[in-house]
């Protein structure tokens, strides 16, 4: 995993983000520094929309810290991605819960 993410960085990634399931979460930052998040225990009905939901709340985590700017993205501190995944782990877990892609809504977290 790690020699994937040194590739990875080497063609000019900054973050780097690998979902593990009930494993949880990894994200690797520009500088190789790893993050691995607890996954958020489910009682799983569906995992359609769960890797696009844990997307859509890395980013949405991301946006509400002020770091979607590629000069912030590069200096993201670990405690910032940890931050990051465990949303996007949060929201997925509440997505593969339910049947079909069906995300939670901002009011039900």
């Amino acid at each position: 995993m790690e020699e994937k993410a040194a590739s990875l960085r080497d063609q000019g990634a900054i973050i780097i983000t690998l979902t593990r399931g009930s494993e949880g979460p990894t994200g690797f930052l520009a500088d190789g520094t790893e993050v691995n998040v607890t996954a958020q225990k489910a009682e799983v009905v569906d995992t359609v929309g769960a890797g696009d939901t844990f997307n859509a709340g890395v980013l949405a985590k991301l946006f509400e810290l002020g770091a979607l700017k590629n000069a912030k993205l590069h200096d993201l501190s670990a405690a910032e991605l940890e931050a990051a995944l465990a949303h996007g782990a949060r929201v997925a877990a509440i997505t593969v819960s339910r049947a079909g892609a069906n995300p939670p809504w901002a009011a039900e977290l």
